[in-house]
Protein backbone atom coordinates (compact mmCIF):
# COMPACT_ATOMS: atom_id res chain seq x y z
CA UNK A 1 0.00 0.00 0.00
CA UNK A 2 1.19 3.53 -0.91
CA UNK A 3 0.93 6.47 1.78
CA UNK A 4 -2.38 7.56 0.04
CA UNK A 5 -3.86 4.36 0.37
CA UNK A 6 -3.08 4.66 4.31
CA UNK A 7 -4.39 8.18 4.86
CA UNK A 8 -8.02 6.27 6.06
CA UNK A 9 -7.99 3.94 8.68
CA UNK A 10 -9.89 0.89 8.49
CA UNK A 11 -11.72 -1.20 10.96
CA UNK A 12 -12.81 -3.93 9.45
CA UNK A 13 -14.87 -5.39 12.36
CA UNK A 14 -17.02 -7.35 9.68
CA UNK A 15 -14.01 -10.56 9.54
CA UNK A 16 -15.21 -12.69 12.54
CA UNK A 17 -12.32 -15.06 12.51
CA UNK A 18 -10.77 -17.95 10.87
CA UNK A 19 -12.82 -20.33 12.96
CA UNK A 20 -15.62 -17.78 11.01
CA UNK A 21 -14.18 -18.81 7.91
CA UNK A 22 -13.62 -23.00 8.52
CA UNK A 23 -17.38 -22.69 9.33
CA UNK A 24 -18.14 -20.99 5.80
CA UNK A 25 -16.30 -23.56 4.28
CA UNK A 26 -17.42 -26.40 5.91
CA UNK A 27 -20.92 -25.22 5.19
CA UNK A 28 -20.62 -24.58 1.32
CA UNK A 29 -18.94 -27.81 1.16
CA UNK A 30 -21.56 -29.59 2.72
CA UNK A 31 -19.01 -31.66 4.73
CA UNK A 32 -19.79 -33.58 7.72
CA UNK A 33 -17.84 -31.33 11.21
CA UNK A 34 -17.23 -35.04 12.72
CA UNK A 35 -15.39 -36.01 9.45
CA UNK A 36 -13.34 -33.06 7.80
CA UNK A 37 -11.58 -33.97 4.76
CA UNK A 38 -8.86 -31.79 6.39
CA UNK A 39 -6.31 -31.72 3.03
CA UNK A 40 -8.93 -30.14 0.92
CA UNK A 41 -10.02 -27.41 3.73
CA UNK A 42 -6.52 -26.87 4.46
CA UNK A 43 -6.39 -26.09 0.28
CA UNK A 44 -9.23 -23.95 0.75
CA UNK A 45 -8.46 -22.08 3.66
CA UNK A 46 -4.79 -21.06 2.19
CA UNK A 47 -6.39 -20.08 -1.16
CA UNK A 48 -8.53 -17.34 1.12
CA UNK A 49 -5.69 -16.41 3.17
CA UNK A 50 -3.51 -15.60 0.03
CA UNK A 51 -6.38 -13.18 0.05
CA UNK A 52 -6.70 -11.80 3.66
CA UNK A 53 -2.72 -11.20 3.35
CA UNK A 54 -2.93 -9.23 -0.25
CA UNK A 55 -5.33 -6.53 2.17
CA UNK A 56 -2.69 -6.67 4.56
CA UNK A 57 -5.13 -6.61 7.18
CA UNK A 58 -4.21 -6.55 10.82
CA UNK A 59 -6.04 -9.61 11.52
CA UNK A 60 -4.06 -12.11 9.42
CA UNK A 61 -1.74 -13.45 12.38
CA UNK A 62 -5.14 -15.32 13.41
CA UNK A 63 -5.41 -16.84 10.51
CA UNK A 64 -1.50 -17.84 9.66
CA UNK A 65 -1.80 -19.45 13.38
CA UNK A 66 -5.07 -21.33 12.02
CA UNK A 67 -3.07 -22.24 8.67
CA UNK A 68 -0.25 -23.36 10.91
CA UNK A 69 -2.76 -25.99 12.90
CA UNK A 70 -5.11 -27.47 9.91
CA UNK A 71 -1.11 -27.95 8.63
CA UNK A 72 -0.09 -29.96 11.67
CA UNK A 73 -3.53 -31.95 11.36
CA UNK A 74 -2.77 -32.52 7.73
CA UNK A 75 0.44 -33.86 8.84
CA UNK A 76 -0.54 -35.99 12.06
CA UNK A 77 -2.73 -37.97 9.32
CA UNK A 78 -0.35 -38.26 6.81
CA UNK A 79 1.55 -40.52 9.44
CA UNK A 80 0.97 -44.52 10.37
CA UNK A 81 -1.37 -44.97 13.14
CA UNK A 82 1.23 -47.16 14.93
CA UNK A 83 0.25 -47.58 19.18
CA UNK A 84 3.37 -50.09 20.41
CA UNK A 85 1.46 -50.24 23.55
CA UNK A 86 -1.83 -51.79 23.02
CA UNK A 87 -2.78 -52.77 19.47
CA UNK A 88 -6.64 -52.32 20.52
CA UNK A 89 -6.57 -48.80 21.47
CA UNK A 90 -7.74 -46.05 18.78
CA UNK A 91 -5.61 -42.97 18.73
CA UNK A 92 -7.91 -40.00 18.98
CA UNK A 93 -8.48 -38.24 15.54
CA UNK A 94 -6.37 -35.53 15.33
CA UNK A 95 -9.08 -33.31 13.94
CA UNK A 96 -11.48 -33.98 17.34
CA UNK A 97 -10.38 -30.79 18.75
CA UNK A 98 -10.72 -28.74 16.04
CA UNK A 99 -14.69 -30.27 15.55
CA UNK A 100 -15.40 -29.01 19.11
CA UNK A 101 -13.37 -25.79 18.41
CA UNK A 102 -16.12 -25.25 15.30
CA UNK A 103 -19.32 -26.71 16.96
CA UNK A 104 -18.75 -24.45 20.20
CA UNK A 105 -18.42 -21.26 17.91
CA UNK A 106 -21.21 -22.02 15.79
CA UNK A 107 -23.60 -22.37 18.80
CA UNK A 108 -22.06 -18.92 19.43
CA UNK A 109 -22.92 -17.52 16.19
CA UNK A 110 -26.30 -18.89 15.96
CA UNK A 111 -27.43 -17.17 19.46
CA UNK A 112 -25.81 -14.26 18.31
CA UNK A 113 -27.89 -13.99 15.45
CA UNK A 114 -30.77 -14.71 17.31
CA UNK A 115 -30.21 -12.18 19.74
CA UNK A 116 -29.57 -9.47 16.81
CA UNK A 117 -32.91 -10.70 15.44
CA UNK A 118 -34.81 -10.07 18.59
CA UNK A 119 -33.06 -6.38 19.03
CA UNK A 120 -33.92 -5.55 15.42
CA UNK A 121 -38.13 -6.81 16.19
CA UNK A 122 -37.78 -4.93 19.65
CA UNK A 123 -36.38 -1.59 17.59
CA UNK A 124 -39.82 -1.58 15.39
CA UNK A 125 -41.91 -1.99 18.63
CA UNK A 126 -42.55 1.84 19.71
CA UNK A 127 -44.38 2.57 22.95
CA UNK A 128 -46.74 5.38 23.65
CA UNK A 129 -45.01 8.29 25.31
CA UNK A 130 -45.91 12.17 26.39
CA UNK A 131 -44.22 15.33 24.91
CA UNK A 132 -42.35 15.38 21.72
CA UNK A 133 -41.99 11.27 21.84
CA UNK A 134 -38.20 11.76 22.65
CA UNK A 135 -37.73 8.15 22.92
CA UNK A 136 -38.25 7.33 19.33
CA UNK A 137 -36.08 6.14 17.36
CA UNK A 138 -35.59 4.63 13.33
CA UNK A 139 -35.26 0.98 13.05
CA UNK A 140 -31.49 0.06 11.61
CA UNK A 141 -31.60 -1.27 8.02
CA UNK A 142 -30.71 -4.07 9.40
CA UNK A 143 -27.58 -6.87 8.10
CA UNK A 144 -25.82 -5.11 5.37
CA UNK A 145 -24.35 -8.30 4.31
CA UNK A 146 -28.13 -9.55 3.72
CA UNK A 147 -28.06 -13.21 3.09
CA UNK A 148 -24.21 -12.80 2.49
CA UNK A 149 -21.26 -13.69 4.60
CA UNK A 150 -18.15 -11.68 4.48
CA UNK A 151 -16.40 -15.18 2.60
CA UNK A 152 -18.72 -14.75 -0.31
CA UNK A 153 -17.34 -10.83 -0.58
CA UNK A 154 -14.16 -11.91 -0.56
CA UNK A 155 -14.74 -15.22 -3.31
CA UNK A 156 -16.00 -13.01 -5.68
CA UNK A 157 -12.93 -10.43 -5.09
CA UNK A 158 -10.93 -13.36 -5.66
CA UNK A 159 -12.68 -13.80 -9.00
CA UNK A 160 -11.75 -10.29 -10.11
CA UNK A 161 -8.03 -10.40 -8.94
CA UNK A 162 -7.77 -13.78 -10.88
CA UNK A 163 -9.26 -12.17 -14.07
CA UNK A 164 -6.84 -9.23 -14.28
CA UNK A 165 -4.64 -9.49 -17.43
CA UNK A 166 -1.08 -9.39 -16.51
CA UNK A 167 0.11 -6.65 -18.11
CA UNK A 168 3.65 -5.47 -18.85
CA UNK A 169 5.19 -2.51 -16.30
CA UNK A 170 5.35 0.01 -18.51
CA UNK A 171 1.91 -0.57 -19.89
CA UNK A 172 0.45 0.02 -16.55
CA UNK A 173 -0.47 3.70 -15.63
CA UNK A 174 -0.12 5.15 -12.13
CA UNK A 175 -3.20 4.58 -10.05
CA UNK A 176 -2.67 6.51 -6.66
CA UNK A 177 -6.08 7.21 -5.65
CA UNK A 178 -6.43 6.36 -1.52
CA UNK A 179 -9.03 4.29 -0.03
CA UNK A 180 -11.19 7.29 0.93
CA UNK A 181 -11.37 8.48 -2.94
CA UNK A 182 -12.23 5.20 -3.69
CA UNK A 183 -14.91 5.35 -1.53
CA UNK A 184 -16.82 8.42 -2.89
CA UNK A 185 -16.40 6.77 -5.91
CA UNK A 186 -18.20 4.34 -5.51
CA UNK A 187 -20.64 6.16 -3.43
CA UNK A 188 -21.30 8.11 -6.41
CA UNK A 189 -22.09 5.09 -8.49
CA UNK A 190 -24.06 3.48 -6.40
CA UNK A 191 -26.35 6.99 -5.85
CA UNK A 192 -26.58 7.27 -9.27
CA UNK A 193 -27.54 3.92 -10.19
CA UNK A 194 -29.32 2.63 -7.20
CA UNK A 195 -27.95 -0.42 -7.92
CA UNK A 196 -24.63 -1.72 -9.48
CA UNK A 197 -22.87 -5.31 -9.65
CA UNK A 198 -20.37 -5.83 -7.55
CA UNK A 199 -17.74 -6.69 -10.16
CA UNK A 200 -18.91 -3.38 -11.97
CA UNK A 201 -16.95 -0.98 -9.14
CA UNK A 202 -13.93 -2.77 -10.17
CA UNK A 203 -14.25 -2.25 -13.98
CA UNK A 204 -11.23 -0.07 -15.78
CA UNK A 205 -8.72 -1.02 -12.69
CA UNK A 206 -6.02 -2.41 -14.59
CA UNK A 207 -3.39 -3.09 -11.02
CA UNK A 208 -4.05 -5.41 -8.23
CA UNK A 209 -3.27 -2.54 -5.66
CA UNK A 210 -6.33 -0.30 -7.07
CA UNK A 211 -8.37 -3.78 -7.40
CA UNK A 212 -7.02 -4.12 -3.01
CA UNK A 213 -8.20 -0.96 -2.83
CA UNK A 214 -11.16 -0.48 -4.34
CA UNK A 215 -12.47 -3.70 -2.10
CA UNK A 216 -10.91 -2.18 0.74
CA UNK A 217 -13.40 0.62 0.03
CA UNK A 218 -16.29 -1.37 -0.49
CA UNK A 219 -15.98 -3.02 2.67
CA UNK A 220 -15.72 0.00 4.77
CA UNK A 221 -18.98 1.65 2.73
CA UNK A 222 -20.76 -1.75 3.69
CA UNK A 223 -19.25 -2.04 7.69
CA UNK A 224 -20.44 2.11 7.75
CA UNK A 225 -23.67 0.77 6.60
CA UNK A 226 -23.54 2.88 3.68
CA UNK A 227 -24.20 0.71 0.95
CA UNK A 228 -25.43 -2.75 1.49
CA UNK A 229 -24.90 -6.43 -0.38
CA UNK A 230 -26.82 -8.93 -1.51
CA UNK A 231 -27.52 -12.19 -4.03
CA UNK A 232 -31.12 -12.62 -5.60
CA UNK A 233 -29.96 -16.40 -6.23
CA UNK A 234 -27.66 -18.51 -4.60
CA UNK A 235 -24.20 -18.56 -6.36
CA UNK A 236 -25.99 -15.76 -8.51
CA UNK A 237 -24.41 -12.12 -8.97
CA UNK A 238 -23.59 -10.26 -5.53
CA UNK A 239 -25.35 -6.75 -6.26
CA UNK A 240 -24.11 -3.64 -4.77
CA UNK A 241 -27.45 -0.91 -2.94
CA UNK A 242 -27.67 2.06 -1.61
CA UNK A 243 -28.94 2.02 2.01
CA UNK A 244 -31.72 3.94 2.75
CA UNK A 245 -32.86 5.42 6.25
Amino acid sequence: MTAADMDYEIKLDIFQGPLDLLLHLIEKNEIDIYNIPIALITEKYLDYLHTIQLLNLEIVGDFLVMAATLMQIKAKMLLPQINMMDENLEEEDPRLELAQKLIEYKKIKEASISLQALEGHQLRIYTRTGGEFADLKVAPEGDPLKNLSIWDLMEAFKVVLDSLEVKPIAAVPKEDVSVRQRMTEIMDLVTKEGQVLFKVVFKDLSSKLALITCFLAVLELIRLGKISAFQNAIFGEITLSLVTV
